[in-house]
């Protein structure tokens, strides 16, 4: 026996509404000897009450053409947050450039040291300013090589001027703001020397300039 209860409500409808239209099905209303009722599309055992009612079945669903239903939409998976972005500190500046102003001792001439301290050299008595010396002049000997004995051979008239004495070129430390000056000018100087150049000398003059932008980079 096949159970049907979804049709109780089916039989009902059918039982008061009259003729039904051609294509309705005969089911049964079928109750036992204790009283239990079970709804079938077969006829009820000859020891059941039988009651048949016809019904309309439910039309069955429409075809869908798999290329032409709409595809349902999905849910976008929820973006994960994003991680707390720490804070990059900044690379640290580099220092400034440390730069002396020397004056070399027998010309004056003007000079850039990284140090400041350059090495003493020997130069003539006479381009000093020795006594004897045509010079007359002896700003750039200090007192203790006043008192050192002449290297060249004694002799004539002129041989404290002709002696060799040994001097030391004056240098004095820059402020950072005047060393990133003096470091701009050398590269400008550098700049324009490279045009007038041939290539030899210019391979040396571009590994001097990358220097001096690297120490530009404090400033």
């Amino acid at each position: 026996m096949t159970l049907l209860p979804h049709l109780a409500l089916i039989a009902a409808a059918g039982l008061s509404a009259g003729p039904l239209a051609a294509a309705t099905k005969t089911a049964y209303r079928c109750t036992d000897e204790h009283g239990a009722i079970a709804f079938q599309d077969k006829p009820c055992r000859n020891d059941q009450k039988s009651q048949s009612f016809e019904y309309e079945p439910a039309p069955p669903p429409p075809a869908v053409d798999a290329e032409t239903a709409p595809e349902e939409p999905v849910a976008a998976a929820p973006e994960s947050p994003e991680p707390h972005a720490m804070p990059v500190a900044p690379p640290p500046r580099p220092p400034a450039p440390v730069l002396f102003r020397c004056v070399r001792a027998d010309n004056d001439k003007v000079y850039y040291s990284e140090t400041g301290d350059p090495p003493p050299y020997s130069v003539p008595a006479g381009v000093v300013g020795l006594p004897g010396s045509p010079l007359g002049s002896n700003a750039h000997v200090s007192a203790p090589e006043l008192n050192r004995p002449p290297v060249s051979p004694p002799g004539g008239a002129n041989a404290v001027a002709g002696a060799y004495v040994e001097v030391r070129d004056r240098c004095e430390r820059l402020s950072p703001a005047e060393a990133c000056r003096a470091v701009r000018a050398q590269l400008d100087d550098n700049l324009s020397r490279q045009r007038n150049v041939g290539q030899a000398e210019r391979t040396t003059l571009t590994g001097e300039a990358r220097a001096l932008a690297d120490k530009l980079a404090g400033c």
